[in-house]
């Protein structure tokens, strides 16, 4: 039998955006395999968020960028599952060539009305489209 986790996992992911539209990852691995989601993942002891951030970019996409926002902390709670993820935003490099890596099983570039469909069908994890509104707001008021 596992043990039931006593604390909440820290994580951070990534809203990056690029002509009107949001770069996401299919999950390949649970939780939440093939559904989309954010690029991002844990954070090693010892590791600032923003470091965590753009390795877990680079993990799951192959690309780095530059300047990253901080946007906003969202609970994920459901289950035996508890994290609380540090979310970014940027714009996505316009010379970048994104590849699927790691845990992403495909890269998808969906505008938030995208997401938002995509989020009604539970094609997406819980609260991206909300998420991904609040980076992109973030990113047009600086």
């Amino acid at each position: 039998m596992l043990d039931r986790p006593t604390r909440p996992l820290l994580g951070v992911s990534l809203c990056l955006s690029g002509s009107g539209r949001i770069l996401l990852v299919e999950r390949s691995r649970d939780p939440f395999a093939g559904r989309l989601s954010l690029p991002g993942g844990g954070v090693d002891f010892g590791e600032r968020l923003e470091v965590a951030a753009r390795r877990e970019l680079a993990e799951e996409t192959g690309i780095s960028t530059g300047t990253l926002r901080f946007v906003t902390l969202h609970e994920a709670i459901g289950g035996q599952f508890h994290a609380v993820i540090a979310v970014f935003a940027g714009a996505l490099p316009a010379d970048a060539v994104p590849q699927a890596g790691d845990d992403a099983a495909r890269l998808h570039f969906l505008t938030l009305e995208e997401i938002e469909a995509a989020e009604r069908v539970q094609r997406t994890t819980p609260g991206l489209a909300e998420i991904v509104e609040k980076a992109v707001n973030a990113t047009l008021v600086h």
